[in-house]
């Protein structure tokens, strides 16, 4: 083995160029397949530590019903129901405040619109909320000022601190007057920078919370539940408490389940199969380019069996083996893939790196992805590499030291 590697890297170093061209294509292939799988896992991590940060005993209520188990046919699933937004009622809030095991439930309402002070505008989300809602979704705490009451029903906001830096730069925003739509707010509190990282905390950032009853005048007066946080008790069961509201739920509606109610481990769940469709779609796209430097690589490769054809017959008069002429050459086609896949995984590693400087998402490139890439710059070699290496194994001697 060794004979056959040392003769390899020889027949690089006489073909430089050619050798250079193998290693380009490999490197591009196993550069886009490592990177792009690496964003994923580190969406997936970043994901996992949102879902996370919202706690183990909070549920969110979500219009439609999703089958949580894969499969859900048209016939049994709406898809306007998940853009609906009267699908919860203020019923339906009050009975779960009332069922065992639940310590608070928020219902959220959001308004379009930009928000307005003096000649600025900011386009937070704007979030009709109750009172409670930063006890039941804790990834939000107060900086400064006040939380409005539950029931709140005069014009008050908080902002969050991006929304506030937009606005009002580092004057502090406390008793100031914005304008959402036509209507005046006075702010009375200032959130915090939210517990989650910079990837997906941001839109939590950018934020103005109202009372949920000024939500709904400026919806027209319609009551618009976008989504519903509950927060279990310390001491209950979440998914003994998923089934009660699921129960009360189906029997407050009619017997019709239009909901779909959404623990941790059912967003991660989601979102894990989400990112991982995602990714494996971008990641056969980009395995397109590795495919085609194992083309040119097969292409090169069979230049390079007809320009040593005396090589061949030389060795063969000596006594090479078919199989030593064969390993010679599929050597050779499995030894450029390697590198160019080592070449293009520490390519990956500074790609990484760059985007985990400038940008919040941090890329993962795990041992499995590592293995990953060389595994498939190894096959590719072996695939692309096999035809050449049995074309120049199966040459005549005779024939081969009369070519010229």
């Amino acid at each position: 083995m060794n004979n056959y590697i040392k003769a390899a890297l020889l027949s690089f170093w006489n073909s430089k160029i050619r050798a250079i061209l193998n290693l380009s294509g490999v490197i591009i292939g196993v550069t886009a397949v490592t990177t792009l799988v690496s964003l994923g896992e580190g969406l997936k991590v970043e994901v996992s530590g949102l879902i996370e940060g919202f706690g183990t005993n909070v549920v969110t209520i979500a219009n439609g019903n999703i089958d949580l188990e894969g499969g859900a046919s048209a016939g049994t699933m709406n898809p306007a129901n998940f853009v609906a937004t009267d699908i919860i009622s203020l019923d339906d809030i009050s009975d779960l405040e009332a069922l065992d095991g639940i310590e608070q439930v928020a219902p959220v309402s959001l308004v379009p619109g930009k928000v307005t002070y003096a000649d600025l505008q900011s386009s937070p989300i704007i979030m009709g909320v109750t009172g409670n809602f930063l006890q039941t979704f804790e990834v939000l705490v107060l900086k400064d000022g006040k939380m409005f009451d539950k029931n709140e029903k005069d014009a008050v906001a908080v902002v969050g601190p991006k929304t506030a830096s937009a606005l009002f730069g580092d004057k502090d925003p406390l008793g100031e007057k914005i304008f959402i739509q036509d209507t005046e707010f006075t702010i009375i509190g200032l959130s915090d920078e939210p517990k989650l990282s910079d990837l997906l905390g941001s839109e939590y950032s950018n934020i103005v919370l109202i009372p949920f009853s000024q939500a709904t005048k400026l919806n027209g007066g319609e009551l618009s539940i976008s989504r519903t946080i509950v927060k279990a008790t310390d001491t209950a069961n979440v998914d003994e408490t998923k089934d009660k509201m699921k129960a009360l739920l189906i029997d407050n509606h009619g017997g019709e389940e239009d909901f779909t109610i959404l623990t941790q481990d059912d967003l991660l769940g989601l979102f894990d199969d989400f990112v991982t469709l995602a990714t494996t779609m971008v990641t056969a796209i980009a395995a397109i380019s590795l495919l085609v430097g194992g083309i040119g690589i097969m292409n090169i490769m069979l230049v390079t069996v007809t320009e040593r054809t005396r090589e061949i017959g030389i060795r063969k008069a000596v006594g090479a083996t078919k199989r030593d002429i064969m390993f010679q050459f599929l050597t050779e086609a499995v030894l450029i893939t390697m590198i160019g896949g080592l070449l293009g995984l520490l390519l990956s590693f500074a790609i990484g790196a760059v985007v985990a400087s400038q940008t919040p998402l941090t890329p993962s490139i795990t041992p499995g992805i590592m293995i990953l890439a060389l595994g498939l710059s190894t096959l590719i070699g072996v695939i692309f590499g096999l035809w050449p290496a049995m074309r120049a194994a199966s040459k005549d001697p005779i024939e081969a030291l009369r070519y010229e």
